[in-house]
């Protein structure tokens, strides 16, 4: 009897994005696809409204999102919107809208999206956009009316909705934080994404009835920053914080769904985790006044600072 030796290989598994920039500059407008998938994005700037005349290919339904980005406050406003012909639709937003900076616009290669499926995607779209209190803020006015779709379609644009969001945050434009932090999640290969956890005490005078400091817990992997569920925030903000940029990203938080009352007057406890684009975000929403996320985060191993671990 002999033995055989085997090896077994693992295939890391990716996908392909092929990126066109139509300009010199890498800031030009440009079309983004992804391999084996019929949808197609195209991003510009408000100065590419020329170009998007241009294209042959955005005189079809379309669900599209006009953005500015709060260099100031940390969150991204976003306007989600469906259109037949976005050219003709972006030259409105143009005249009448003037808080955007860039937009982006998904349509289908094969111009197999109907009216009913970018109504179905920008009412999905806009539900996610509203859970991510943490990293945007949604500027439509109401609700979109949505669409009803056969069982067929809807898992279709599910898997249309999937790519579309994978396309953003593969281009770094991650805006809806709503992806689950789970240890799963983690490859063992990817040693830059490994998952910490910090905790962040509330001022001192806040403790619960057994006489403990009341806290909150951020996770922190590949570069995401999580407020969980259970964590404690502060509904009486310091006076000085309402001039402060975090302050409406705060106010955001604190009359969302995402929090209840708490044992303690003044404290609020998060419902349901919350991603942020920093940790001085998630620290001036917890302690209601200007936080250094970098200092006010320590690991629950070891007590260091979040700023030296990621620095380390």
């Amino acid at each position: 009897m002999s033995l055989v030796s085997t090896r077994v290989y693992y295939m890391i598994r990716g996908k392909t994005l092929k990126v066109f920039v139509m300009g010199e500059e890498p800031n030009s407008f440009k079309s983004v696809e992804l391999a084996n998938w019929t949808g197609q994005a195209f991003i510009g700037e408000r100065r590419h409204i020329s170009n998007v005349k241009k294209r042959s290919e955005l005189n079809q339904p379309g669900v599209y999102f006009l953005l500015a980005d709060s260099p100031e406050s940390d969150f991204t406003e976003i306007y989600i919107g469906e259109s037949d012909e976005f050219d003709v639709r972006i030259r409105r937003h143009d005249a009448k809208k003037d808080w955007w900076t860039k937009f982006v616009v998904f349509i289908s290669k094969d111009r197999n999206l109907t009216k009913a499926h970018i109504k179905y995607l920008e009412k999905k779209l806009f539900s996610l956009a509203t859970e991510s209190i943490g990293t945007l803020k949604v500027r439509n006015e109401s609700e979109p009316s949505g669409a009803k779709l056969p069982e067929s379609d809807i898992a279709d644009m599910e898997v249309f909705l999937e790519n579309m969001i994978f396309t953003l945050e593969a281009l770094g434009l991650g805006y809806f934080a709503t992806r689950p932090v789970t240890k799963i999640e983690i490859p063992k290969y990817q040693s830059e994404d490994k998952m910490e956890e910090y905790e962040c005490s509330l001022q001192r005078k806040y403790k619960s009835k057994k006489g403990e400091l009341l806290k909150a817990t951020l996770q922190s992997i590949g570069g995401r920053y999580v407020l969980k569920a259970g964590s404690y925030i502060r509904r009486d903000i310091q006076p000085s914080f309402r001039n402060h940029p975090y302050y409406s990203l705060s106010e955001q938080v604190v009359n969302s769904r995402n929090v209840k009352e708490s044992e303690i007057s003044g404290i609020l406890v998060l419902t349901k985790d919350i991603e942020f684009k920093s940790p001085s975000a998630a620290g001036a929403v917890v302690k209601g006044r200007s936080t250094n996320g970098r200092t006010a985060w320590k690991r629950k191993t070891d007590n260091k600072t979040l700023g030296l671990v990621e620095s380390q």
